[in-house]
């Protein structure tokens, strides 16, 4: 299964709580057996995520399921 996984840094969830259109959120998408195994992950990097190319790492605030 393919989860993608997001998040927003805390200045931009201050800056515009209501309003998603220009902010630069970051996501990866990778495979896990599962959603439990995905928020293992996750919780392995203590919550963290790090873009495929290895030049950005974000506290992950959704997991969802893509197909």
């Amino acid at each position: 299964m393919k989860f993608e996984f997001k998040g927003i840094s805390s200045f931009e969830e201050k800056a515009t709580p209501n309003f998603m259109g220009e902010a630069d959120s970051h996501s990866v998408i990778k495979e896990f057996e599962n959603i439990d195994s995905a928020i293992q992950y996750v919780n392995f990097h203590q919550g963290f995520m790090v873009t495929d190319n290895g030049k950005f790492a974000f506290v992950v605030r959704n997991i969802k399921e893509v197909r």
